[in-house]
């Protein structure tokens, strides 16, 4: 498959299975993502209160409205309208409508005229000029991208002076047990969605508290990229970006990376940095 047809395969995916669709009822049962990720550098759920975030592929925004719920002003980026649908749906449950714009959107098309709101022939809110936010976070999206290094770039044009840039990838070595089972499933069922997602769930378990969009995302998955600490590290430097945390933590990247294959974490791995 070339480019397009990896990215419409994609996108065809998300349409039908919008991820991770989690059953969300209460606002304390969705705190904790936005909890989860502030310790990763060191703070608390207290750290997104009055914060502007810019978040690449919300999926159907349990991020997105626990960053609301903790006082931060959200704009979302996905690409599948089912997704966005879904994510609008848990703000209007959660009462977060106000703090979050979503924006159906390419991560890879993204550009300032993105966050412009348009009514009839007259461009609203002219301050999206040169838009800039406090934190930009691509958790689990950048990977299923046709260029996850240009959708960081395009991410980091978005980040304040030193603001927050936090990025979570497949990592080339430590998911090399699910890199395996792609490849068998691949061998099988080839390109039908539907039948690698079928035989994964017997071969190798389900999620049924996740649903089929937890299977259809492990499974059924048509691309996906796989990145190391030390490429991360590069593309920080060449942004700008000062690391300064990541989950799993480390202290010599090729070596802790293949200790995590070993320990069976890391296989998703998350990196932050502050920008110059």
């Amino acid at each position: 498959m070339n480019k397009k047809q990896k990215e419409q395969r994609v996108k065809e995916l998300y349409e039908k299975y919008p991820y991770p669709s989690r059953l969300i009822n209460k606002a304390n049962e969705i705190i904790y993502f936005a909890e989860w990720v502030a310790r990763i550098f060191g703070e608390t759920k207290e750290y997104w209160k009055g914060k502007t975030v810019l978040e690449l592929g919300c999926g159907t925004g349990e991020l997105a409205n626990a960053l609301a719920l903790c006082g931060a002003s959200v704009t979302a980026i996905d690409f599948s309208s089912s997704s966005i649908k879904k994510a609008k749906e848990l703000s209007k449950k959660l009462k977060t409508s106000k703090k979050i714009q979503f924006v159906l959107k390419n991560i890879l098309e993204l550009n300032e005229d993105s966050f412009v709101k348009k009514s009839g022939t007259n461009t609203q809110n002219k301050n999206t000029q040169n838009k800039k936010f406090d934190v930009v976070i691509a958790l689990g999206s950048l990977h299923h991208t046709t260029n996850a290094l240009k959708g960081f770039q395009i991410g980091c044009k978005f980040a304040k002076p030193n603001g927050l840039v936090i990025i979570g990838l497949y990592n080339k070595y430590a998911r090399l047990r699910h890199r395996i089972r792609r490849s068998f499933l691949r061998a099988i069922a080839g390109n039908n969605i539907e039948k690698r997602i079928l035989v994964g769930e017997k071969l190798f378990g389900a999620k049924e508290s996740e649903g089929k969009a937890w299977a259809a995302d492990k499974y059924g998955q048509v691309h996906e990229s796989y990145h190391t600490v030390g490429q991360v590290l590069h593309w920080f430097r060449d942004e700008g970006i000062e690391f300064m945390a990541s989950k799993p933590e480390f202290e010599k990247p090729l070596i802790d990376e293949i200790k995590w294959l070993f320990e069976k974490k890391g296989a998703f791995f998350v990196m932050t940095g502050k920008k110059q």
